[in-house]
């Protein structure tokens, strides 16, 4: 078994004119967006049931076991998932020693919350009420030790159809199972059960689905083939995790809870934007990179594309968060959030660059330089948390301004690791900005103007419309002209839009 090279031709057929990594990523891409789509809308429906069934003390108690959770998740398997996909040649010793490895793990996590809860929960988190919470959450980890190589190898294999069916289907059931448990009385263990019904359910059909090798052996080549790569993985992870809080950390020790509540919140919408491409597009691209790590020029042309895209879409809509700032806050937040404006905007000039460093830092993982993406994100954070702690005596849109230089550093560099990887020219790289900076200009020019004019005439909600409106008609006007310049990108993205409608026409 050791020796034995995994079979993946099931999973993985020859290349022929449809089966493709570009195939793949379309397909990948669509069924995760599918799966997110159906995932959020029954997220909002429970949010709107349970909300009105339990209080805000209920809630309280499972949202301080899940930061524990949450932070433990991030580094439950060391890597080994991301490991697995990249690795090129992957052998059945692999697999299984990443299947005991996971599963070692998931047992010794649950086992350490079931022994540390009284001490997470009073000492650290300050809510002694979740602690027998904290306990039956804990289970998820085993739960998780178990499945967690069926679901990577589905990753591997880019089966996101399945993925998205699994993921949707057991997040229903759990939701269903919360609602039915609160309406009996369940109190915050009616969400409780509904996280455990889902695990359970996600964990069966992936191990279904996906059948691991199942052994309890760790052989110690395998084992450090794939923690080399797993541990850049988790420092990446752990950095990535302490940048992303960093600066709310040094906002709310030094500011207090109310300062904290204006950038905090500022930043929450600001980087949902990166939070959903990393949920979309982002655990697509890293199995397609990977599958690219050895064909610098397939990997250059991506890599490039994915910039293209990102500019083209982001820089505009940045354009526009930051013109529409204060009727954008005052409409999600109400009133009383004013003083979440100015970070909020300081942060919108970023979203471009916190969603493609991570690709840049995708793009230097899959082809083998993981601890060089490693060491970008142990800077970035450094940067995000000397900046703020540099800044706080501004207040927080002086920390809003060191968390930007932070993601500017931070996407320089992971740009630079890519280029080297790929070979991508650093011309190519800036001139595949250009398209989506020069539509961004003439958003600005054409909307600000109006917005200036309409501010104050007009009720906040109708002058947001009014105005995004304009830039959307603007952003499709300049994109029709850009997809009639003759450049490779542009040139692109005609392909892939003529491929869209074409299947639309056959469906319809």
């Amino acid at each position: 078994m050791d020796s034995e090279t995994i079979n993946l031709t099931e999973e993985t057929p020859a290349p022929t004119a449809r089966e493709t990594v570009a195939h793949h990523t379309r397909r990948g891409i669509s069924w995760n967006l599918v799966g997110a789509i159906a995932t959020n809308l029954i997220r909002l429906a429970v949010v709107a049931i349970l909300g009105r069934v339990l209080d805000s003390h209920d809630f309280g108690i499972v949202a301080a076991a899940l930061i524990v959770t949450i932070l433990l998740h991030n580094i439950r398997d060391v890597g080994l998932g991301q490991a697995l996909i990249q690795r090129k040649d992957l052998d059945a010793g692999h697999v299984a020693t990443a299947f005991a490895i996971s599963f070692y793990l998931g047992i010794a996590i649950a086992v350490s919350l079931v022994l540390a809860a009284p001490i997470i929960a009073t000492d650290l988190t300050g809510v002694p009420a979740s602690v027998n919470v904290l306990r039956a959450l804990g289970v998820i980890f085993a739960l998780r030790g178990l499945a967690t190589v069926s679901f990577v190898l589905c990753q591997r294999a880019m089966n996101f159809r399945t993925i998205a069916l699994v993921d949707t289907s057991s997040y229903a059931a759990g939701s269903l199972v919360s609602i039915t448990a609160a309406l009996l009385g369940a109190g915050p263990w009616a969400l409780v059960a509904g996280y455990l019904v889902e695990e359970a359910l996600s964990a069966t059909l992936y191990v279904m689905i996906r059948p691991p090798i199942l052994s309890l052996r760790i052989d110690r080549s395998r084992s450090r083939d794939l923690l080399h790569f797993g541990a850049g993985q988790t420092i990446i992870q752990i950095a990535g995790i302490l940048a992303t809080y960093g600066d709310n950390f040094v906002v709310g020790r030094n500011l207090g809870a109310t300062a904290l509540g204006f950038y905090s919140r500022a930043y929450d919408l600001i980087k949902l934007p990166a939070a959903v491409f990393s949920n979309v597009i982002g655990n697509v691209l890293f199995p397609a990179f990977s599958r690219l790590q050895d064909d610098r020029a397939q990997l250059a042309s991506g890599f490039r594309r994915v910039i293209f895209a990102n500019a083209l879409v982001l820089l505009p809509g940045s354009a526009v968060l930051i013109i529409l700032a204060p009727e954008v806050i005052r409409i999600l937040m109400g009133a009383n959030w004013d003083e979440a404006v100015t970070p909020f905007r300081i942060l919108a000039v970023t979203i471009l660059m916190r969603t493609s460093y991570k690709v840049g830092a995708m793009v230097a993982a899959s082809a083998g330089n993981v601890y060089g993406a490693a060491i970008a994100n142990v800077v970035y954070m450094i940067a995000v948390i000397a900046g703020a702690m540099l800044t706080i005596r501004e207040g927080i849109a002086g920390v809003a301004v060191s968390t930007a230089v932070a993601l500017c550093i931070v996407y320089v560099h992971c740009s630079y690791l890519a280029l080297r990887v790929s070979g991508l020219s650093a011309r190519a790289l800036v001139s595949a900005h250009v398209p989506g900076l020069a539509l961004a200009v003439v958003v600005t020019a054409v909307t600000w103007p109006v917005t200036t004019v309409l501010r104050g005439e007009l009720p906040t909600a109708i002058t947001f419309v009014v105005v995004l409106a304009l830039a959307l008609a603007v952003a499709v006007a300049g994109l029709a002209v850009a997809l009639r310049v003759k450049l490779e990108d542009g040139a692109w993205l005609r392909a892939e839009l003529g491929r869209i409608r074409s299947k639309l026409r056959r469906r319809t």
